[in-house]
């Protein structure tokens, strides 16, 4: 069986953008049995179908119709890895049952470890009464 991870790339080879800094995602596919992956393709962001992005003093687009956007562009995946996330996307992706992991790896050693976490935690679903 395979699942999905959107992840937030400037190079496919590192988790290195910030949530709000997002102009594309790449799109990897998972086995979980062998923990092979593969780049399905990079999804662009179509900034002229969203809503104004308003930036705070900090230059976060948080609280903007991006946050929604980008929900619906990962909603087929089961984890989203970016480098640094705040509290209200990370709150909307986790509604949504889109796993977020801000992580500081480069993408085959984080898809590696998500994908062990997933099988583990898996495994214990099967098991719960």
């Amino acid at each position: 069986m395979t699942y999905k991870i959107a992840i937030a790339t400037s190079d496919n080879e590192n988790i290195d953008l910030h949530f709000g800094k997002i102009k594309a995602l790449a799109i990897f596919e998972v086995n979980e049995e062998d923990g092979t992956f593969k780049l399905l393709e990079n999804r662009q962001i179509d900034f002229s179908s969203i809503p104004k992005v308003e930036k705070t003093e900090s230059g976060c687009c948080c609280d903007s119709g991006f946050v929604t956007a980008l929900v619906q562009i990962v909603k087929d995946c089961t984890y989203f890895l970016v480098a640094k996330i705040g509290n209200r996307p990370f709150r909307l992706l986790q509604e949504n049952n889109i796993n977020c992991i801000e992580t500081p790896y480069a993408i085959t050693e984080a898809i590696s470890k998500v994908n062990a976490y997933y099988v583990l935690h898996k495994k214990r679903e099967v098991f719960v009464y």
